[in-house]
């Protein structure tokens, strides 16, 4: 579900939005409510590449194996719930490429493959899905031509955020240039989260399923303490 550019959601929005199942979004700033919208408005079958001969499965398998194999398994009956899916709402998934998975520092890489801290990685996966809804690229970039601009004069984009199996993630413009952190430039891409994990590319993958590729993992700083706290084997 889309969800509000404001910090957070109120707890009736947010009801109101785990409610409309069958929408992966919720309003932006401008809006002052949770609004439920058709699916079939929302959605495109725009994007960069098309797979539809194989399953997400063995999409998955086949070109990000590592994510696959020791982040995103660890959802329980991940590819039934996506299945189940792929025949009503469509899914998203938000996937960093083995690239990416390699340079993941060795600690967390610990972290993540200690059986004890299972339910943390879970928790991890979960924000790379949305199981009730096909959000493509397109839709991520939609920009709001009912706001004032920004004073690089750029028109905001029409959703500030998405709601995951894991929660919020804010989605946001991706900027390039500059010099250390200074002077960038909104360069027409997308990141999603608060680590600004940027969309390389997207695949429509299934019937009705979508892979966003992106440069690091979108779940939040934050998740990453939980694992903190517990101890590293050999450590």
């Amino acid at each position: 579900m889309f969800m509000s550019k404001k910090s957070a959601l109120s707890a009736v929005s947010l009801v109101v939005a785990l409610i409309a199942s069958s929408d992966a979004f919720v309003s932006p700033l401008t809006q002052q409510r949770a609004t439920a919208t058709s699916t079939s408005s929302l959605y495109s079958t725009t994007s960069t590449n098309e797979d539809e001969s194989q399953t997400i499965e063995s999409y998955l398998k086949e070109n990000y194996s590592l994510f696959e194999s020791t982040v995103l398994s660890k959802v329980p009956n991940v590819y039934a719930t996506l299945k189940e899916a792929e025949s009503s709402t469509g899914y998203t998934i938000f996937c960093p490429p083995n690239s990416v998975m390699e340079e993941v520092d060795s600690r967390r890489k610990l972290q993540i493959s200690d059986p004890r801290n299972y339910e943390v990685t879970e928790k991890l996966a979960s924000y790379h899905i949305i199981p009730n809804g096909k959000v493509t690229q397109e839709r991520l970039k939609r920009e709001d031509w009912t706001v004032p601009k920004t004073a690089d004069g750029v028109a905001a984009l029409s959703i500030g955020g998405i709601l995951t199996m894991g929660g919020e993630l804010r989605v946001g413009r991706s900027k390039s240039g500059g010099f250390m952190g200074f002077g960038a430039k909104e360069d027409g891409g997308v990141v999603i989260g608060n680590n600004e994990a940027k969309v390389v590319r997207s695949v429509n993958v299934g019937k009705n399923g979508i892979v966003h590729e992106v440069d690091a993992m979108v779940a939040p700083d934050l998740i990453w303490r939980y694992f903190d706290q517990l101890r590293i084997p050999g450590f």
